[in-house]
């Protein structure tokens, strides 16, 4: 497994536990705090969530938050 789905794993899991749904937004230190006390870089959390607004999932907010727009991927 790559160093990029590692991560991608470990952040849906994570959205999952803060119950990310359609419309819910998300303080990003809430997402990437946990992860990087779990040794992931702030970049390589960076590159899997603007991966995911590539996709369509999420989209930057202001006042450093995502907005989950589709459901998370499996």
């Amino acid at each position: 497994m790559s160093r990029f789905n590692e991560i991608e794993i470990a952040l849906v899991e994570r959205l999952r536990v803060l119950k990310a749904a359609p419309e819910k937004t998300i303080n990003l230190l809430d997402i990437s705090g946990p992860l990087q006390v779990s040794g992931y870089a702030q970049d390589e959390i960076l590159e899997v969530l603007s991966a995911l607004a590539q996709d369509g999932i999420l989209v930057f907010a202001p006042g450093d938050r995502v907005r989950i727009l589709k459901p998370l991927p499996d």
